[in-house]
């Protein structure tokens, strides 16, 4: 099982993620984890360089990124929207040993989540757009998914949440899933049906997204999420603004 690495920067980026994710726990055995881990780290690395590629095209568009807009949709108050994630955390010095320690904890963890924090941090695209917001109003009802952006959002490692794991843990508690995300309407401040999230413990090198409306796996919701700019709601909408959305796809490295 060798050549993994080198077949993915060739461009064989979803049969590579496909056959690592078909081992199952099988992807720790000695002579594949060290590559398979090397892929996860290429796949956020180029994850990480999307990002700071399309965040200011999105803003060049007339995008909005924050919740200071909200504050005029009540009952959202500026201590809410002060206490809310910035659009990128980049990872700490110390997250290695975060997930170290975490991984202790929880058993395992999906190698692309584990990458994810290791390259990327945290991602938090929350934000309108007057215009997209418009013909979302226009056209509810129809395409697939919620009828709104639902921005990628991320969450990162912090030692909260692994205390909390590791308390759980420590009274004999089963584990809860790791959650990743708020879901579509919970990131703008309306009820929701829960958050996106994995299960643990999990070995292998991706995992599903549970309660995320493509049903897919973490890296192919990356994958969903930044062909949209970081904004998968715009597959509603995607025939009435190509031109935006070529704008925003140009150049992107895939992965």
């Amino acid at each position: 099982m060798s050549g993994f690495l080198e077949r993915y920067r060739q461009g064989e980026h979803q049969q590579v993620w496909d056959e690592l994710d078909a081992l199952g726990a099988g992807v720790r055995e000695r002579f594949v984890y060290a590559e398979a881990l090397a892929v996860a780290h290429e796949t956020m690395q180029r994850v990480r360089h999307t990002l700071e590629v399309v965040i200011p095209r999105l803003e060049a568009l007339g995008y909005q990124f924050g919740y200071a807009w909200m504050q005029q949709h009540p009952p959202v108050d500026e201590t809410w929207v002060a206490e809310q994630p910035a659009r990128r955390i980049l990872p700490s010095g110390d997250t290695p040993q975060r997930l170290e320690r975490f991984e202790e904890v929880v058993d395992a963890l999906p190698l692309s989540v584990r990458a994810f924090w290791s390259e990327v941090g945290a991602v938090n695209l929350v934000g309108a757009h007057p215009h997209w917001e418009e013909l979302f109003q226009q056209h509810r009802g129809r395409g697939l998914g919620p009828p709104n952006l639902d921005p990628l959002f991320v969450e990162g490692l912090s030692e909260q949440l692994l205390d909390v794991y590791a308390y759980e843990r420590s009274q004999g508690e089963a584990l809860f899933p790791l959650p990743l995300a708020p879901d579509a309407y919970h990131k703008y401040h309306i009820s929701g049906s829960g958050g996106y999230e994995i299960a643990l413990p999990d070995a292998s090198a991706d995992a599903p997204l549970l309660n995320e409306w493509h049903e897919t796996t973490f890296v192919n919701y990356l994958r969903v999420c930044l062909h949209y700019g970081g904004l998968p709601g715009l597959q509603r909408i995607s025939t009435l603004i190509p031109d935006e959305l070529a704008y925003l796809r140009e150049g992107l490295v895939p992965f």
